[in-house]
């Protein structure tokens, strides 16, 4: 039997792509491993958001082949699709698997390795439809046949049944594809113009995934804020969240990054009333300077993001916010950046991940004019972080003090998996709160590796920050 790693780098929607083929290839007795020197085939599931994105994805390329020189390593993913060239040249390649094809990518690979080819092949080969990097922008994505994301559902039930380490949270991609087109992106060309899943198909899917014992549902997709504007000619997302609350009996909802203008008061109005929605928002926000955004292409002016995370702050059930920010992008003076600081401190929010702008070939940013300095772009970033480990620290301290019992007792803790602890080892366990509160326990006479996939109260004793991270966390034991 052939052993396999599956390596995703990159989105949750490409972490489902991830999970869904190892599905398909375990179904045709290839077995998964977690060791690449035992493994006979290795696939990449690249990233290209950026070209930092790119060298980490071939730099896992050049790491299978340094501890395994025999393995057959296949690329696929966005950098696959975006440049299938580049991928090919990539040292240590023995074949490329686009996007388009991954519906049928298993199929693809199980052909190449029973092939001659597949064994003894020289050079590496494009498996699939994909086509060269230069006709491919010459032509708009809808110009291209795109799957949709149909068929990864059945996939997501077998995923998530028997003994799979992923049995406590199903990321179910609702929808695949952008039409956005923002400047520093090339994803519309790697993931195609947004398709998306009917709410039925959804709805039932949740309901079985329940019957096998999943306790919380993710909803994600390249940009689920455009979810059924291509079957309804306008957006249904919010009707998607309250057949899924009303019509399941799913224990938790979240949803994956929305813009702020996508955060509508309906939705709110949604986690306001239903405990199964967790207060929990990720904001796909870049920045908030809004001669930036505007270069940015992103939909929104300051004020709008502005208006979405005072709503946010005005919950009731007050939601934990994170946010990704892109720092250091062309035209961001010093100026610009000391009054974004300003602005931010001054908004509803818990986290920031805080990405220097990185440069990606082929994107209209690549052309604007006043570049901001690579170091620049780092210094910012880590202002900024720290600003970010400050207000979620800050957090913690609030909430503590919010605890019901005034004893230090969270409640609802869904514990997932194993994890590394302070003192270095693995023999800890790691579980979120629904407003997304993490939770580390070390693993004992009262608290045991079975606790995965429960929901615990725990008592915490203190909280843990990790500066390298940008992590808190809470540490404790089980509440008796």
């Amino acid at each position: 039997m052939k052993k396999f790693v599956v390596k995703t780098l990159g989105c949750k929607a490409n972490f489902s792509d991830g999970q869904i083929l190892e599905v398909r290839l375990s179904e045709k007795g290839y077995e998964p491993v977690q060791d690449l020197a035992t493994a006979d085939l290795v696939i990449v599931n690249s990233c290209t958001v950026t070209d930092e994105a790119d060298k980490q994805s071939q730099k896992f390329v050049l790491e299978a082949k340094k501890k395994n020189p025999q393995v057959k390593v296949i690329y696929t993913g966005c950098g696959a699709e975006v440049d299938p060239e580049a991928a090919l040249a990539i040292a240590g390649v023995s074949a490329v698997v686009g996007n388009q094809n991954k519906t049928t990518a298993a199929d693809l690979i199980q052909n190449f390795l029973n092939t001659d080819d597949g064994v003894s092949q020289e050079k590496p080969v494009l498996l699939g439809s994909l086509m060269a990097y230069e006709e491919l922008v010459s032509r708009h994505p809808m110009d291209r046949e795109w799957t949709l994301p149909d068929s990864s559902l059945d996939d997501i039930l077998k995923l998530n049944s028997g003994h799979s380490t992923y049995r406590t949270r199903a990321f179910i991609k609702i929808q695949e594809g952008c039409d956005s087109f923002c400047t520093y992106c090339i994803i519309p060309y790697g993931r195609g113009p947004a398709r998306s899943l009917p709410i039925e198909d959804i709805v039932q899917n949740i309901d079985q995934l329940v019957a096998r014992g999943i306790r919380e549902v993710i909803l994600t997709g390249t940009n689920i804020g455009d979810y059924g504007v291509d079957w309804s000619g306008e957006l249904k997302i919010d009707d998607l969240i309250e057949a899924i609350l009303t019509r399941t009996s799913l224990g938790r909802l979240r949803v994956s990054s929305l813009d702020p203008t996508e955060i509508s008061d309906r939705m709110i109005a949604l986690m306001e009333k239903y405990p199964a929605f967790c207060p929990h928002f990720h904001v796909s926000l870049q920045h908030v300077n809004s001669k930036i955004l505007k270069l940015m292409k992103r939909k929104y002016s300051f004020e709008q993001v502005q208006d979405c995370l005072n709503r946010l702050g005005s919950m009731t059930r007050k939601p934990f916010v994170g946010m990704d920010y892109i720092v250091g992008f062309p035209g961001e003076t010093d100026e610009d950046f000391e009054a974004s600081v300003q602005a931010l401190e001054s908004l509803y929010w818990q986290r920031i991940h805080v990405f220097p702008y990185s440069e990606r070939a082929g994107t209209p940013a690549t052309k604007l004019p006043k570049v901001v300095p690579v170091s620049k772009r780092k210094e910012r970033a880590k202002i900024l972080q720290a600003k970010s480990l400050e207000r979620l620290a800050e957090h913690y301290a609030l909430s503590r003090q919010s605890f019901e019992s005034g004893q230090g007792l969270l409640t609802a803790v869904l514990f997932e998996g194993q994890v590394k602890g302070p003192d270095g080892s693995r023999n800890w366990i790691s579980g979120h709160t629904p407003n997304y509160q993490r939770v580390i326990l070390p693993l004992g006479e009262k608290v045991k590796a079975d606790f995965h996939n429960q929901i615990k109260e725990v008592n915490v004793r203190h909280w843990l920050v990790d500066r390298a991270s940008g992590e808190v966390s809470w540490i404790g034991d089980a509440h008796h």
